[in-house]
């Protein structure tokens, strides 16, 4: 929760503390990859970055998370200047968000009929 906050209020550098901390606990953690790939972005070690962004591509993420992957992808990708990459990042997460539109117009349109 601290390191949520740090980040919150544009703290990156504590946060980044406390999310490498609980990396070396919990490597396997899909969400503290996550919460790192933007920490390390927003303070401009977008390299570094990269090294979870690999490990993170091996792993089965939830849809939430997975849409969040491509998003944060394509920005460090653009950040380091690799436009096609950070393209294909986007699309893929663009493609995710029409698929939860489409599934919530479905939803909506399923509700009105009852």
């Amino acid at each position: 929760m601290l390191a949520y906050l740090y980040v919150r209020y544009c703290k990156y550098d504590e946060a980044l503390i406390i999310y490498r901390g609980l990396f070396e606990f919990f490597e396997d953690d899909p969400e503290i990859m996550l919460d790192l790939i933007f920490t390390l972005y927003a303070t401009g070690q977008s390299q570094e970055a990269v090294n979870y962004i690999e490990k993170l591509e091996g792993i089965d993420l939830a849809h939430s998370k997975e849409k969040l992957f491509f998003l944060l992808k394509s920005h460090v990708a653009w950040g380091l200047g690799r436009d096609r990459e950070a393209r294909g990042s986007l699309i893929r997460y663009l493609c995710l968000e029409e698929q939860d539109m489409r599934t919530q117009e479905i939803i909506t349109s399923r509700a009105r009929e009852i």
